[in-house]
């Protein structure tokens, strides 16, 4: 008998119980271990995948992002105690890379104390970071580990766990729930599924008197305690596409932002290649930071993509390729990526970077925060 497709899976699964909730049915088409996209696929990332991610893009995002790294070491105290960082959702161990080999060159005497724990999901994509990164001292978990001295980083990871996509109609709320008929997978809107999700909204006063659909992640929430219970002192570096929730619900978005991505193009259609599209929502930095905060998280700061690179030296390292453009092809081409990473109304914009903090000095000055244009967070 041939093996049964996700498709299939979840069909039986509704068949038994009746509809899911959307949450579930991403969860699956994300996690499924045996069909899900990221755990049982490779996630194409880059020209030829369905997305670019920053460290896709050029090796000065990780090698500045180790700029910012190295800073958050060194304000944790004496310089011959370990430290750890631990990156949370690898990829395919781009970034670490890109980071370790900067730290190397830059600090060598951070890098012979420091260890790089990677908690990854995926057997696929473990496989795939241990080969690139072989040359590297890093370690592998399933789950982050406990007592952490250093840096908790994720970047691009939030906005992949599973949603629940919710809407107000005539001041009630409701959830999107999965149901089969004959012809395929259907959206109906039922009651919540968790009684948390109406005192969450509410909580972040978001009116319940218009027609809207939005998304609550509420998985994070549960990820941002679990990082704050395991950091004994340090950082967590938070980098994800998003907004605060003052702006991702301030109703500019009547159909909220869940995407699908298939080959760099957008769909909002969930219920086709299931399992072989990647499907996403903004991030509410928000409820991370108060998550965070009622956790033991200060809140140090929250800016964009832009501002933060630019707080670490991405102009003066644009100024040498622009000077340098008219006669080097790839004196260009570096330019015109990091261009790629500063883009107003694209990754430079949209990304934002969360920092947070436990045991660390309440007047630290780090460089990736020189320039905040977000002062309303919490």
């Amino acid at each position: 008998m041939p093996e049964q497709n996700l498709a299939d899976i979840l069909r039986d699964e509704i068949a038994r119980c009746g509809p899911i909730h959307f949450v579930r049915f991403m969860a699956q088409a994300l996690y499924h271990p045996t069909h899900g996209y990221y755990t049982a696929g490779d996630a194409q990332i880059g020209p030829r995948g369905d997305y670019y991610t920053s460290p896709s893009v050029h090796a000065i995002f990780g090698e500045l992002i180790a700029r910012q790294l190295l800073q958050m070491v060194a304000a944790l105290g004496p310089v011959d105690d370990p430290v750890t960082i631990v990156e949370m959702g690898a990829g395919r161990g781009t970034l670490c890379g890109d980071i370790l080999r900067e730290i190397q060159q830059v600090s060598p005497a951070t890098f012979s104390r420091l260890e790089y724990v990677i908690v990854e999901r995926s057997p696929r994509l473990m496989q795939r970071q241990q080969a690139a990164l072989s040359d590297f001292p890093v370690k592998w978990a399933d789950h982050i580990p406990s007592g952490i001295t250093g840096v908790v980083l994720s970047n691009e990871l939030i906005d992949a766990f599973p949603v629940h996509r919710l809407r107000t109609e005539a001041g009630r709320l409701q959830e999107m729930w999965v149901d089969w008929r004959a012809d395929g997978f259907h959206p109906v809107w039922m009651e919540p599924s968790s009684p948390k999700l109406a005192p969450h909204l509410r909580a972040l006063d978001v009116p319940f008197d218009r027609s809207v659909e939005m998304e609550v992640n509420l998985q994070a929430l549960d990820w941002m305690r679990d990082v704050a219970a395991s950091l004994t002192r340090g950082f967590v570096l938070t980098i994800d596409y998003g907004h605060p929730a003052a702006v991702l619900y301030d109703g500019r978005r009547p159909r909220g932002t869940f995407l699908c991505y298939d080959h760099h193009t957008t769909n909002e259609a969930p219920f086709e290649r299931i399992g072989m599209q990647d499907m996403t929502a903004h991030v509410d930095f928000t409820s991370l930071a108060q998550a965070g905060q009622a956790a033991g998280l200060a809140l140090i700061g929250f800016t964009d993509q832009t501002h933060f690179l630019m707080g670490l030296g991405i102009a003066q390292r644009m100024e040498a390729a622009a000077a340098e453009m008219e006669t080097s092809e790839a004196a260009r081409r570096t330019f015109l990526t990091m261009r790629q990473l500063m883009a107003p109304g694209g990754m430079g914009s949209v990304f934002k970077v969360l920092i947070q903090g436990k045991g660390v000095p309440n007047d630290l000055a780090l460089d990736g925060l020189k320039f905040r244009p977000f002062f309303n967070l919490l």
